[in-house]
């Protein structure tokens, strides 16, 4: 299990998830895993169960449409497991 937060971000118009040990995230492994609508050298926006999530290679998430915290855990759970380095 990965070790994260989940809040609300500075803005209060989104969830954000960050690691609390600092890490790295493989955008290439993230993208063969999740149906990708966006691809830059930085991040991708990836669409799962319906939401979607902004993926920094720094290892934060933004849930765009969501305040389901049990699904936003259970989606960053899911990322973090594929994307970790």
């Amino acid at each position: 299990m990965n070790r994260f937060s989940l809040a609300k971000c500075k803005t209060k118009a989104a969830y954000s998830a960050r690691l609390l040990q600092k890490g790295k995230l493989d955008l290439q492994k993230v993208k063969s895993k999740f149906e990708t609508i966006l691809e830059t050298p930085i991040l991708l926006v990836v669409k799962i169960q319906g939401m979607e999530v902004i993926v920094h290679s720094y290892g934060e998430l933004m849930f765009k449409n969501g305040n389901d915290m049990a699904l936003m855990e259970k989606i960053a759970e899911e990322i973090y497991k594929v994307g970790l380095a």
